[in-house]
Order: C-alpha cells, then sequence, then structure tokens
C-alpha cells in the first residue's frame, strides 16, 4: 500500500512529530508499504528526497512565512501527484498542506486518515488570544466541514484528543487508539554517552529539571519559567535545563532573578539528546497543547519522573503514580509546588519513574502499526462498526 502523509514540518527541525514520523515511516516500510512525506520546503533544503528505498520525501514551496518555529507552505502540484498515487493519505496538520491535500484527496476519492496531536480552539484561546466566538466559529466549521466531510478515520495517542473527537461530534466508531511506542536501544536510563552536566557547568548534587521542546506559545514556556525561577528561591541546589530550538527569544532574554541556574541549550542533536534525559532528575512538561507528547514517553523511557497537564490526562497516568499531574496550568504557584515537590522527595520521584517505565515498556510500533491497520481496513469498508479495544 501506498501512504502519503502530509506535514506541517520535517527534518531538518527536530520535535516530537519528526521523532513520529521516522518511527511510524521506518515501521511501515518495514511492513512492505511505500511512504511519501509532504511537507513545507524549508530553506537549504532539496526538493525531493529518497532517504532510503521505500520512504520519498517532497517539499512544497515556502513564500518566507514563519511562526512559532514553522514554514507555512503553498501546496503545488507534486502535492497533488503524490496524493494521486497514495492509497490511502494520512493528514497530520490541518495547516495549508492538510486542508488543501485534504480537499485534493477528497476531490480525487482517497480514503483519509487524521492523526489528531493538537486543538486548534486551545491554540486560539490561549495561545492567540482570540475571542470566545472566533474559537466557536472555528471548532464549528472544523466539526461541520472538515471532520465529517474529508476525514473517513482518526487516530489519537492520548486521550485529551478523543475528548476533542467527541465533543466535535465524530461518531466514535471512526476513531482509533494509537499509542506511542519509543525507541528503547535509544532512550534508556544506561544510555550516557555525554557528560552533560560538566558540558554546562552543573554540580554532581545538584537536582536537575529538563524541558525538551520548542521554546514557544503552546509549551506554556513563560509560566513554566517564571514557576521554576520561583522555585529556585526556595531550593537553591535546582538547576533547570531548556533543551529545543529557541523560537521566543523575548523569553529567552528575559531577566530573572536565577538565570544562572536556568540554561537554554538550543537545539541538541537526537544522539546527545539520551544523555540529557539521563542528567535529570525529573521532566517538565506543563504544555497548553498536550497531555503526554513524545518527549514525555522519552522521559519515562529513561526513567525520569515528569510534571505534565493534568487536562484530560491519559487514563493510564494516574496522580503520584506514572506523573505529577497539574490542572491549573496558568498558575505559577501550582507548577511550582509541583517542581518542589519532586525536588525535594527523592522517594516520590523513585517511584513515579518506575512505573513510567514500565508502562512505556508494554507498548511498541508493531501494536501502533497494527491499530492503524485496523483503522484503514475501516476506513475501506462501505459499512460496519468495530468493536472498542483499549
Amino acid at each position: 500500500m501506498k501512504f502519503c502523509f502530509l506535514v506541517d514540518s520535517y527534518k531538518p527541525i527536530y520535535d516530537g512529530v519528526i521523532r513520529y514520523l521516522d518511527s511510524i515511516s521506518e515501521a511501515l516500510v518495514k511492513d512492505g508499504h511505500e511512504i511519501s512525506i509532504v511537507c513545507p520546503q524549508i530553506p537549504g533544503t532539496d526538493k525531493y528526497e529518497n532517504p532510503y528505498p521505500g520512504l520519498r520525501v517532497v517539499r512544497c514551496p515556502t513564500p518566507g512565512w514563519y511562526a512559532q518555529g514553522y514554514y507555512i507552505a503553498l501546496p503545488d502540484r507534486d502535492l497533488v501527484k503524490e496524493v494521486q498515487k497514495a492509497d490511502f493519505v494520512v493528514v497530520h496538520s490541518i495547516a495549508t498542506i492538510g486542508v488543501i491535500g485534504g480537499i485534493v484527496a477528497r476531490l480525487l476519492s482517497k480514503k483519509i486518515g487524521l492523526f489528531v496531536h493538537q486543538d486548534e480552539r486551545l491554540v486560539l484561546r490561549e495561545m492567540l488570544h482570540r475571542p470566545q466566538w472566533v474559537v466557536n466559529l472555528t471548532a464549528a466549521l472544523i466539526s461541520e466541514i472538515f471532520y465529517p466531510g474529508f476525514i473517513d478515520v482518526f487516530f489519537h495517542a492520548t486521550d485529551r484528543f478523543k475528548m476533542k473527537l467527541i465533543e466535535l461530534k465524530v461518531p466514535d466508531e471512526k476513531i482509533f487508539f494509537t499509542p506511542f511506542a519509543i525507541d528503547e536501544s535509544e532512550f534508556n536510563p544506561n544510555n550516557n554517552k555525554f557528560d552533560i552536566r560538566k558540558q554546562h557547568n552543573i554540580p554532581k548534587g545538584a537536582i536537575v529539571s529538563l524541558f525538551v521542546g520548542r521554546i514557544s506559545i503552546e509549551k506554556n514556556i513563560e509560566t513554566l519559567l517564571q514557576a521554576m525561577d520561583a522555585a529556585m528561591d526556595d531550593n537553591p541546589n535546582l538547576y533547570a535545563l531548556f533543551v529545543g530550538k529557541k523560537t521566543q527569544m523575548e523569553v529567552v532574554n528575559k531577566e530573572r532573578k536565577n538565570a544562572d541556574r536556568i540554561i537554554f541549550t538550543g537545539f541538541v542533536p537526537d544522539e546527545e539528546l539520551p544523555s540529557y534525559y539521563n542528567a535529570s532528575d525529573f521532566f517538565t512538561s506543563p504544555s497548553i497543547n498536550e497531555s503526554t507528547c513524545f518527549t514525555v514517553y522519552e522521559a519515562m523511557s529513561c526513567k525520569l519522573p515528569s510534571i505534565i497537564s493534568g487536562f484530560r490526562h491519559d487514563r493510564e497516568i494516574i496522580h503520584k503514580e506514572n506523573a505529577i499531574l497539574v490542572h491549573d496550568l496558568q498558575s505559577i504557584q501550582k507548577i511550582k509546588e509541583a517542581i518542589l515537590l519532586l525536588a525535594h522527595d527523592k522517594v516520590l520521584r523513585n517511584k513515579i519513574a518506575k512505573n513510567g517505565k514500565q508502562l512505556i515498556d508494554s507498548r511498541s510500533w508493531k501494536y501502533h502499526v497494527q491499530e492503524v491497520k485496523r483503522g484503514i481496513k475501516f476506513a475501506f469498508q462501505s459499512k460496519g462498526r468495530r468493536k472498542r479495544k483499549r
């Protein structure tokens, strides 16, 4: 089968979406399928690439529009060609490439799956601060036009986005749970190729918090930084590593009381990333737009306890069992309390780390691909319902 993935970013950008695409593409190709990825053409990249047999990358031109680390692309004839050749089209973002590609796929009578990993309502309300009527209108348009009109089947990796789909009136039989897995050969507690603490002049006995991701609005970075700065007032042994591309320089450059213990590393190559997890004591990701993003699972795979959003968290993640949950993401005090809780309690850190490791070890890309295939089979059926499976 030929798959076409429509995405809003790809290499040389590195984030959870790209790591997911790498993993799922490799798994599908090994299973005998062909993959094409249609994405924006980032400056310095080739129009066409063939990273390995079975995988083709096609880039759409970008006129220079750039927002929060993403390039806005103009879909072109190559997008139409890739969709036309595909047996199944996966929309991974409803930005320009996803929307236009979805319309083209529907006009060509292609089967379409949507991998849901963001909530446009939260982006509009919490990040862009649009009025509620704009948020409601957008949700109505998505629900009444794009989702039921174009999409045959929906995939989600966390409960938060299943709830979003249910609220948008997507029929339950169209929704398939496809949980993330992690490459444990790379992300494991023993991968310490680099001495991260020495590299950043962090004392050996310090307690280190880690964030991995783009330094951008949807990650709730400013609130996290204020909470971290306040927590450092109470704990002079606390340090924080912020790993990822700096897309909000006003946040990075802002004066803070404990700035000497808040370290922005910028982009870190994949080969170094496991060492960052293993050099840290806990992971912080109180994101507005995500509950358990890809980096949370990487942290779990390295036995690193996490602080995450409590909004519609996954049913597998229970407070003080697999993660510390923060329900009020705009509260500096609540995030500070969660940070200090883990910073001061090594026994709790170890307990959460052990439980998180067991959770992620129970998942595999083989199962993920199996569930994707079940969704595709459903999409190609003209009628019929499926038995629920979790």
